[in-house]
């Protein structure tokens, strides 16, 4: 059993890898600059003098000035403005001018004259992109003060460079080893270091785990129930295929299993929370106003009345999938030789039931059910959002509107990380109940 699960875990590092890989990929890809954003919480902007040099050492804090990963195949540009000597402001003018095709030795010859100038002079000219910007940034009022021969000589070396681009860039291998970007906060991760909010400068890890108590808490009353009653209702239908209860059962099943959550959530708010259609509809208190953060049991305590909606929500749809395929199962099972062997030996229908049907039939449910669990957490978010609930689905579609990815990747992860358990531990459930499972 321990060689299976050793094995199990070892399939699941290159998935979880991958999708670390991936979500550091958006972090970095997002357009934001999450130092500029730091630095405008800690009350410093572009208006301070020394602005420049405060960025660059606070992107170096940060590890950006690092490789990106633990190798690269990148242009030869690229490479060139890896090893270039400078600071950040002249490495991504650098890199956006070689994107460009400039030469090398030119972008030099620019950047060792305009890094004498002031520094509201060097922030305007290393916002180009290229030469074409740089003779149109010349005319701008804040360059109103540079000398005539400053002048003349970038407008000379920026014409140059329209004129003699390289015609191509051809592709360099090049290893970086373990001080990169990626690695720095894969660790970071790993020790449970995940920055700070981008918003109000709060740590990450205290708002993302505070707000998984709410979603944890809806997540697992939801499954409890829907795993309840969808096995009471398919071994039931199961065994009484055909009946009248099997018949009308299963089409109300189908229609809540068809009914999209937002909208069922919708509705349950519009004709279960006011009185707009009738004094009998005001059942449930109006949504949007839960109790402070408090224990796991308070919570639930404080706020059943309000969990009773968002719980119906989840809960309708993943019986409606989860009876029928124990249904399905249990009719299976159920046509079987062994169990036909079983009754006519006379052994009583509550054994064979239980002893038989019920655990031969749960091991493709485990499986399904496994897959319920992630998506009830992906189903959380709009449910949050919906009926107002703090929990991670609602701190993840305030973050993704106010661009707070310092919260956003964590989220990623950590709902990645639960599901290869969850998977995991499904596996491990169906080897110990299956032998031969456990023994290939």
């Amino acid at each position: 059993m321990l060689r299976y699960i050793v094995k199990r875990i070892l399939l699941f590092i290159p998935t979880l890898f991958l999708v670390s890989c991936l979500a550091f990929y958006l972090k970095n890809s997002v357009p934001s600059d999450s130092v500029e954003t730091l630095l405008t919480l800690q009350g410093i902007d572009e208006s301070k003098e020394d602005f420049l040099e405060i960025y660059e050492a606070k992107f170096d804090e940060l590890g950006m000035n690092l490789p990106t990963f633990y190798f690269s195949i990148q242009s030869n540009y690229q490479a060139w403005i890896h090893n270039f000597e400078g600071n950040i402001h002249e490495k991504r003018f650098a890199a956006e001018l070689s994107k460009s095709k400039c030469d090398s030795e030119d972008i030099q010859r620019l950047i060792s004259i305009i890094s004498k100038l002031e520094a509201i002079e060097k922030r305007n000219l290393y916002l180009c992109q290229n030469p074409s910007e740089i003779l149109d940034r010349l005319d701008v009022p804040q360059l109103a003060s540079l000398d005539l021969q400053t002048k003349t000589e970038i407008k000379s070396i920026a014409m140059e460079m329209e004129e003699s681009k390289v015609r191509w860039h051809y592709p360099v291998f090049t290893l970086h080893g373990i001080d990169n970007q990626y690695h720095r906060w894969a660790s970071g991760f790993v020790k449970g270091d995940y920055g700070v909010s981008l918003i109000d400068a709060q740590p990450v890890f205290s708002k993302v785990w505070n707000s998984m108590k709410w979603t944890l808490m809806l997540v697992v009353i939801s499954l409890f129930f829907a795993g309840i009653i969808s096995l009471i209702l398919g071994v039931y239908n199961g065994v009484n295929q055909g009946s009248r209860f099997d018949r009308w059962s299963n089409g109300v099943l189908f229609i809540f299993y068809s009914i999209p959550k937002f909208w069922l959530a919708t509705l349950m708010i519009i004709f279960f929370t006011t009185a707009e259609y009738g004094a009998w509809t005001d059942i449930f208190p109006i949504v949007g106003f839960w109790p402070k953060m408090t224990g796991l049991f308070e919570m639930m305590y404080d706020s059943w009345d309000k969990l009773i909606l968002p719980v119906l929500v989840i809960v309708l749809p993943d019986v409606a999938y989860l009876s029928r395929l124990i249904r399905a199962s249990i009719i299976e099972e159920n046509n079987k030789d062994y169990i036909k062997t079983a009754r006519s030996k006379g052994i009583p229908k509550r054994r064979i039931l239980l002893q038989h049907l019920i655990p031969n039939s749960m091991i493709p449910t485990i499986t399904l059910f496994a897959g319920v669990i992630p998506g009830a957490l992906g189903s959380s978010l709009i449910i949050e959002v919906i009926f107002n609930i703090p929990g991670v689905g609602r701190l993840m579609y305030d973050s993704i509107k106010s661009a707070d990815w310092a919260i956003v990747i964590p989220i990623i992860m950590i709902v990645s990380i639960f599901t290869v358990v969850i998977f995991l531990l499904a596996d491990i459930l169906i080897a110990w109940i299956n032998p031969k499972i456990k023994l290939g």
